[in-house]
């Protein structure tokens, strides 16, 4: 992932140089001068989008390219959007608690995502709203952690 991150942003800035203009940069939906102060390690996803379709999604501002990022931030609130609509306890913890949920457990179709690290962000971000058949927020004294997010997909492939 670095390395691909790394490579788009050269090819970004090489073409940039040859037309004399920055392409319009984007960490997680918003415009930005720069992505220079992201580190790679926050990176979870990139994207670059040529002129011509930067400049039907942006306007003309973009007329030399995108670079959309999305950091690891950006993807947990993301999910955490996305898993949100469907469970309603879900949401009201996350608005009381402002969004952390380092004190929950997620499990998707019966296994436990453990350690809540980059891998375990990009599987929760990478769930689709249409694959999710039901979240569900379930408490238990006995564990360590406020709650357990159980997520049910309509294919057992996550």
């Amino acid at each position: 992932m670095k390395i691909l991150t790394i490579i788009f942003c050269l090819f970004l800035s090489v073409k940039a140089l040859a037309q004399g203009a920055d392409p319009l940069y984007i960490v997680d939906g918003k415009v930005v001068p720069s992505i220079s102060d992201i580190k790679a390690a926050d990176i979870m996803e990139t994207a670059v989008l040529p002129d011509t379709a930067a400049v039907a999604k942006y306007g003309p501002k973009a007329a030399h390219g995108a670079m959309i990022v999305t950091t690891v931030a950006g993807a947990i609130t993301i999910y955490e959007r996305k898993l949100g609509n469907f469970n309603k306890r879900y949401k009201n913890y996350l608005e009381k608690h402002h969004g952390d949920d380092t004190k929950l457990a997620y499990v998707i179709n019966n296994t436990i995502l453990t350690a809540k690290g980059k891998k375990t962000v990009g599987q929760l971000y990478d769930l689709e709203p249409g694959n999710i058949a039901k979240v569900d927020y379930r408490t238990d004294r006995r564990f360590s952690t406020d709650a357990t997010i159980v997520i049910t997909t309509t294919d057992d492939s996550n």
